[in-house]
């Protein structure tokens, strides 16, 4: 007998939340969550433009990174400068919106925000020493927020934007081939759960293509996203397995390349980069 039969004999014609909610795989929301890190100017937030509209852009801590999306339709920005105001609009949107997209821009800035928040809670100065019993409550807090936000998608495609945090470089050469040693900047802690929290990570940067022009070699900047599998740079791409092994990098990364690839329909695969002399 089917569950759903035998829990109706057992409680009635009440059943669990649970089992109510319980849906074929195809039902579930194609929406997904991605995780976007660089060095300034590399990208991230133009790639991050390219989602489906309308688009909330969140500037958190006064990022200013909307510069290169001023002529993008469909795009709107909401100007983070308080941990109460990143608060109060998750509350709005979880009412749900008219968006389809909502991005964060960046979550290294929305940590320095969280600090600001422990500080003024303890009645801090930013000369007051931070403690450890404060960054504990400071990863909690940016765990829980960002998790809030990692279920709204649910009703939007989720986009967390953060600059790149190198490891250190003298850490001994067991420890960093254990470890990827470049990634989201923020706490270990934090980057390790939000790591996990992505359907997709993508390191923006910038290389260099020499061309002839005129008889003369010119550098032309390609803006590339590394996505698939690398010994120091964190990356990845939820995808059905027969999908095969995923490109190394993408060209001109956008939402439409990162979808094909996810869903496994993209096409042939990008060359390696060349090794520069």
């Amino acid at each position: 007998m089917p569950i759903k039969k035998l829990l109706k004999k057992s409680l009635g014609s009440k059943l669990p939340r649970v089992v109510r909610d319980i849906s074929d795989v195809d039902d579930l929301s194609e929406n997904h969550v991605a995780l976007f890190y660089g060095k300034a100017g590399r990208g991230k937030t133009k790639t991050a433009a390219s989602y489906p509209k309308p688009l909330l852009l969140l500037d958190i801590n006064n990022e200013r990174g909307t510069k290169t999306v001023k002529t993008v339709k469909g795009l709107r920005i909401a100007r983070i400068t308080t941990w109460d105001d990143f608060i109060d609009l998750y509350w709005w949107l979880r009412e749900g919106q008219d968006y389809k997209s909502v991005v964060l821009d960046q979550i290294t800035g929305l940590q320095d925000l969280g600090m600001t928040m422990i500080r003024d809670k303890h009645g801090k100065s930013d000369d007051d020493l931070f403690t450890q019993k404060n960054w504990g409550e400071l990863s909690g807090e940016l765990k829980t927020w960002l998790q809030n936000y990692r279920e709204l998608s649910d009703l939007y495609n989720i986009v967390f934007l953060a600059h790149e945090r190198i490891f250190d470089e003298d850490q001994d050469a067991e420890a960093s081939d254990l470890s990827p040693s470049v990634g989201a900047r923020v706490m270990p802690s934090v980057g390790s759960f939000i790591d996990g929290a992505c359907d997709i990570i993508g390191q923006s940067f910038v290389h260099m293509r020499k061309i002839k022009e005129g008889g003369k070699t010119v550098h032309n900047p390609q803006y590339c996203m590394r996505i698939g599998p690398h010994p120091s740079y964190i990356t990845k791409i939820r995808r059905p397995p027969e999908a095969g092994p995923l490109p190394q990098y993408i060209v001109n990364p956008s939402y439409q390349k990162l979808v094909a690839i996810e869903n496994g329909t993209e096409g042939s695969q990008p060359s390696k980069l060349k090794r520069r002399k």
